[in-house]
């Protein structure tokens, strides 16, 4: 047991020492990297500050350094003292570098920064047509849409609703239409107009209170219902609350002609006083909405 002890102990101080020795060589070698980078920076700045050379004759060396690269050569200079300094507190800690993939990564940046000095180029001004093409899109405005976004939306349809409850013989209720100024026509239901003549918009309109909603005309005599629908369907091209006012009569006056006859609201309960006054209101705040 104590030789596998002094064997585990040989094997962790060689491998404390490779890593020591690892590290050394690493920090080394980065100490190199950097030294040759100050060094060849040094040698452009150096051939920088010559004097152009002539040849034989008497022509000078072309030069490509523009200023914005030369402002990214003083640039570069100061990332690599920065760096050697770095480097330097480092070796004084006595600390490892963490990773050799960090000094992969500053070994491209210098190499990024070496191609961005040999490559880089000042950006050639906008010309002013190029700014006209550019704007020009978002100028121009596609056709055949609205250009006015504040136009209303068009009114949601409200129907305000009455109910004459009652045995409604078709004799009876043919003569109270005829009376009302109602004219039989579209959907098989009675209609009316703000002339009794069928002319001018429609004001309100009467339907059977049960399946199928129609009345059959030609067999009117033999008809009989146990109730009808009185209605009217918001915007009106007419006044709201007298197209009320004429559909409350027309329902009166059609419950005093049938037996047990009475008037129902929108709800199907009696018609009472609060509910005509909610009638007129629902109809107020609608046109104030939409008109």
């Amino acid at each position: 047991m104590s030789n596998l002890q002094i064997t585990l102990s040989i094997v962790g101080v060689l491998l404390i020492i490779a890593i020591v020795a690892h590290g050394l060589w690493t920090m080394r070698k980065n100490n190199q990297q950097v030294d040759q980078q100050k060094q060849r920076v040094a040698e452009q700045r150096q051939q920088s500050s010559q004097p152009e050379s002539f040849d034989d004759d008497d022509i000078g060396e072309v030069r490509v350094v523009k200023r914005a690269a030369q402002e990214k050569t003083d640039n570069a200079d100061a990332e690599v003292e920065q760096m050697s300094m770095n480097l330097d507190l480092d070796n004084d800690d006595n600390t490892p570098l963490p990773s050799m993939r960090v000094d992969k990564d500053d070994e491209e940046s210098l190499q990024q920064a070496e191609l961005e000095l040999s490559e880089e180029k000042e950006p050639e001004p906008q010309t002013q047509q190029d700014t006209d093409s550019e704007s020009a899109p978002a100028k121009q405005e596609k056709p055949g849409q609205p250009i006015n976004s504040d136009k209303p939306l068009p009114p949601k349809q409200q129907v305000i609703s009455l109910f004459v409850k009652g045995s409604v013989q078709g004799s009876v209720l043919l003569q109270m239409m005829t009376e009302l100024g109602c004219k039989f026509g579209d959907m098989g239901i009675f209609h009316r107009y703000e002339q009794t003549s069928g002319n001018g918009p429609m004001i309100f309109s009467v339907a059977n209170m049960f399946n199928p909603g129609t009345f059959d005309l030609d067999n009117i005599e033999n008809f009989e219902t146990e109730g009808v629908a009185l209605f009217m369907a918001l915007p009106l091209d007419y006044d709201g609350q007298q197209a009320f006012n004429m559909m409350l009569n027309a329902a009166k006056k059609l419950a005093m002609e049938i037996p047990q006859g009475q008037v129902l609201d929108g709800n199907r309960q009696l018609l009472s006083r609060q509910s005509i006054q909610q009638a007129h209101q629902t109809i107020r705040e609608y046109e104030k909405a939409y008109t």
